[in-house]
Order: structure tokens, then C-alpha cells, then sequence
């Protein structure tokens, strides 16, 4: 019986060794007490989404009157109104715009008294120049002119010379008609600045001695901004 105690005392104390000498490096794994110092570094992360902000323009006064017989051929009645487009998207945001008339043309006094909408040369590309109506005929049209000439989308950008070719966009330039389909406009790739894009939409009205009836002709628009 001594012979087991014994046996069973040196066992303890051999254990209590062995703990004794691997405990510093046990509790500084599990970063408890021990030799020490110890760290660790942990990240915090926080998720930010992307947004995107647009002011409400204000209305387009054309700069004049025009005559209901004569007309002002030759010299087209102008207007322009802007947005203010903030993104913090990273992909940017896209413009469109649309005639919120049930038919075409935009511009009208009422069901039978209206302007035409623009007609380029070439369907479905902008004139470079503006062109005027033929004769008794009056037309509304528009360009744009984005703050970073590079959101322009390719129909509306120019060489110079020709519209739908080239990488700029060129002031008073690329005309066209405003239509009752929703025409993306501008479409930037990247996120803006804390200031945001001023966005430029320009129109032009004239009558080649078209008979109007006396009034206010008015074109109902939407312009739409998207995350792209």
C-alpha cells in the first residue's frame, strides 16, 4: 500500500511539473495570464450603399414671343434648363428623357394647334446645325450639354462636323426631337463629386410662317435619372 502511494505521490508531482512548466504558453494562446504582453487586431467594417440625388429644374420660358403668320424664320427662339445629378454609385447614372404627351408632337396649344416635333435629315441621328422647318411649318427640338462632355451618349456627340461620330459636344450643336419614347440622354460611368453634374438641356422653337393660333404652346417633359 506505501509502495502505491508513493507511486501515485511522484505521478502528481511529475503532472503538477509539466503543468507548471507549459502554463505561460497555454494562457498567452488564450490570452490570459502569463509572461505577456500579448495582442490581437481585429477590423470592423462598415457597409456604405450607393445613392443618387436630382434637383428639380426649373421651367423653360423660350427668349421670345412669336408671330402667328409670319413667324421667325431664321432665327430660332432658344431656352434651357439644368439638373443637378449626385451619385455616389460607382457604376454613375443614366438621363433620360420623354414627352409626357399621349401623342406626338410635344409641343401644343391643344389637340389641333401644335409645333412639330423636329425632324433631323437623318432619322434617328442629330443635325449638327439646326435646321429650319420648311415652309409652313414650325418645329421643337433640343440638345444636351453634359457638364463632362464624356457622358454624352454617342447620338448626341460630334466630330465637329457630323453628330452620332467623334467624342465631343460641341455648344449649340446635334438636334433633335423630343419624343413620346424615353431617349437615354446623358450616361456617366462613375460616381460624381460631393457637387454633383450639372446637367444642360437646350431647345429651340421656329415657325416658317406657319398659321398659329394665338396662345401658349406648351411641351410637358420628364427627365429620369438612374443608378446605372
Amino acid at each position: 500500500m506505501k509502495q502505491i502511494i508513493s507511486m501515485f505521490a511522484i505521478v502528481s508531482l511529475l503532472a503538477m511539473g509539466g503543468y507548471m512548466f507549459f502554463e505561460p504558453s497555454l494562457a498567452g494562446a488564450a490570452g490570459g495570464p502569463g509572461a505577456g504582453p500579448y495582442s490581437d487586431s481585429i477590423t470592423a467594417t462598415q457597409d456604405v450603399t450607393s445613392e443618387l440625388s436630382i434637383t428639380a429644374a426649373p421651367d423653360v420660358i423660350m427668349s421670345g414671343a412669336i408671330l402667328g403668320i409670319t413667324g421667325n424664320a431664321g432665327n430660332p427662339r432658344t431656352g434651357s434648363t439644368t439638373w443637378t445629378v449626385i451619385t455616389s454609385n460607382t457604376t454613375g447614372f443614366n438621363l433620360t428623357m420623354v414627352s409626357n404627351a399621349s401623342t406626338s408632337p410635344a409641343m401644343r396649344l391643344d389637340s389641333t394647334w401644335n409645333f412639330s416635333d423636329y425632324s433631323p435629315v437623318t432619322a434617328g441621328t442629330p443635325d449638327y446645325a439646326w435646321s429650319s422647318p420648311a415652309s409652313s411649318q414650325a418645329e421643337f427640338g433640343y440638345t444636351v450639354e453634359p457638364a463632362t462632355a464624356a457622358d454624352t451618349i454617342a447620338k448626341f456627340k460630334d466630330d465637329g462636323t457630323i453628330c452620332g461620330t467623334g467624342v465631343g459636344n460641341t455648344a449649340n450643336s446635334c438636334w433633335y426631337n423630343v419624343s413620346t419614347t424615353a431617349e437615354t440622354i446623358i450616361n456617366r460611368t462613375s460616381d460624381t463629386s460631393v457637387t454633383g453634374e450639372i446637367e444642360k438641356v437646350k431647345f429651340n422653337t421656329e415657325s416658317n410662317a406657319k398659321y398659329l393660333k394665338e396662345g401658349a404652346y406648351v411641351a410637358d417633359i420628364t427627365v429620369t435619372a438612374t443608378q446605372n
